[in-house]
């Protein structure tokens, strides 16, 4: 019974990897113009909006993970506020979505000013006020959002 019950997954598991589910990703110049108006909006650097986008959802508008929704993974539940008063009612909406992270981001910056630290908290890393008192131990998270931002400003011609 357990060699049959084997077989009957490992051949569901060859079928399923012959037929891989795709979530449709935005292309880059969809969210290049999502950034580029958020950004000018916000006050914020719109490669920065960018590569958040690139490292929270690969650029997939339907993405989901730990109770945090769209493009820019926004948690729904900590932002009810925020989205009633920038009138966002779904958070799969790519514009909106880059829209709520962007107000949040903006409100970060106004507080802590620090790049690093702005995108430990907006990514709930537990090790950001840390960071914040000694100016060491900056995320992987973090590093890799500010690289990707950088390597698009070069792209952009900034």
């Amino acid at each position: 019974m357990k060699r049959r019950m084997i077989a009957v997954v490992l051949t569901a598991g060859m079928l399923l990897s012959a037929f891989p589910i795709q979530i449709s990703a935005m292309e880059e110049s969809q969210v290049q113009e999502l950034a580029e108006q958020a950004g000018k909006e916000y006050g914020i650097c719109p490669e920065l909006l960018q590569a958040i986008a690139w490292r929270e959802s690969n650029y997939q508008e339907e993405a989901e993970g730990a109770g945090c929704s769209g493009l820019m993974q926004i948690a729904g539940c900590w932002h009810l506020e925020r989205m009633e008063r920038l009138q966002v009612d779904e958070l799969y909406d790519p514009a909106g979505n880059m829209r709520v992270a962007a107000d949040y981001l903006a409100e970060l910056f106004e507080r802590y000013e620090d790049a690093g630290m702005v995108l430990m908290v907006y990514n709930g890393d537990s090790r950001a006020q840390e960071y914040q008192r000694t100016g060491e131990g900056l995320s992987d998270y973090a590093q890799a959002v500010l690289e990707k931002s950088e390597q698009l400003e070069r792209e952009h011609g900034k």
